[in-house]
């Protein structure tokens, strides 16, 4: 009779929900599910599952970091500002416009919000906020105002780029700086779009993505103008970005529907990341490539928050027969 007790290892953790875990092929009992589960290490990174926005919404934007995160507007229309402190979201100050496809830019103490979609005659927004933690104040108007465009910088050296006029062509591909009280022109993109991912810095930032039709365009700006980059690997626009011009996180948006794609730029080119949990659009993004922010977006306005991390975990459920 075979004897196994020499190679005989220790008992799987019995638990009632999934624990937070760090630690490859670690294997646990999930009593609440009636299933085993085992992690699963992801060099490329990976998306977690964090805490809910306190009221689900689109089309919002966001600032920050990953343990300090800013969401603000969004649809349906609203004011409401929220703080992301690594695990759960908590009520901030409102906004004095409440709107929705604005973008965003800065730091949980230090945020600007600017431009976007209101419902009150002029519906195009040029209105800028400036968040200090507590309190949203008025801040200088942005020379043009638009709705879907993106956002780098911090608030006292901002970057406003593409989005919608509200006129025909819908496009645009101007670019606007701030100084923490008035916005000046800048260089102009190469390519007139709205619905974009943007991040970086005011002297180094990035924009990709957006629409007419999705496109991977992407360009690099320098303070003064803007020079082709790498094409995103899946073409998509109402996608979320973080990070920098040497180290960017593209995520989310609409493909050919809804897509979950992530994509990390090296400042040459695009590659492959892990997937978010959810496919959505109209999302907003904080943090750096190795430690970003997803919340909030489409189908149907939703709190959702994911978190990426790189290298990254992600849970796999065992099939045991």
């Amino acid at each position: 009779m075979s004897d196994y007790t020499g190679i005989q290892g220790q008992a799987v953790v019995n638990v009632s929900s999934d624990p937070s875990v760090s630690v490859a092929a670690q294997v646990w009992y999930n009593s609440t599910t009636g299933s085993f589960k085992i992690t699963n290490y992801v060099a490329a990174g990976a998306w977690a599952t964090g805490g809910n926005l306190t009221t689900a919404r689109s089309s919002l934007a966001g600032a920050g970091t990953q343990t300090a995160g800013l969401g603000f507007a969004g649809y349906p229309v609203t004011a409401a500002t929220e703080e992301y402190n690594g695990t759960a979201w908590t009520a901030g100050g409102n906004l004095a416009t409440a709107r929705r496809s604005l973008a965003g830019a800065g730091t949980q103490t230090a945020g600007l919000g600017f431009g976007g979609y209101k419902p009150a005659a002029p519906n195009i927004s040029n209105a800028t906020e400036e968040y200090d933690g507590s309190t949203w104040t008025a801040g200088g108007n942005l020379g043009t105002a638009k709705q879907a465009l993106a956002g780098a910088g911090t608030q006292i050296a901002g970057l406003a780029f593409g989005g919608n006029p509200g006129s025909a062509p819908y496009l645009s591909n101007s670019t606007e700086e701030y100084d923490g009280s008035t916005w000046t022109a800048g260089g102009n993109l190469a390519t007139s779009r709205s619905s974009l991912g943007g991040c970086g810095t005011q002297t180094a930032g990035l924009a990709f993505g957006g629409s007419p039709s999705p496109t991977g365009v992407t360009e690099e700006y320098n303070g003064t103008s803007w020079t082709a980059g790498g094409n995103l690997t899946t073409a998509r626009y109402n996608l979320a970005g973080c990070g920098t011009q040497t180290a960017g996180l593209g995520f989310g948006g609409y493909a050919t529907g809804q897509t979950t794609a992530t994509e990390k730029y090296d400042g040459t080119s695009w590659t492959a990341g892990g997937n978010l949990t959810t496919a959505r659009e109209t999302l907003a993004g904080a943090g750096t490539q190795t430690a970003g922010l997803g919340f909030g977006g489409t189908p149907s306005p939703t709190g959702a928050t994911e978190e990426f991390n790189v290298p990254g975990f992600t849970t796999k459920t065992l099939t045991v027969t």
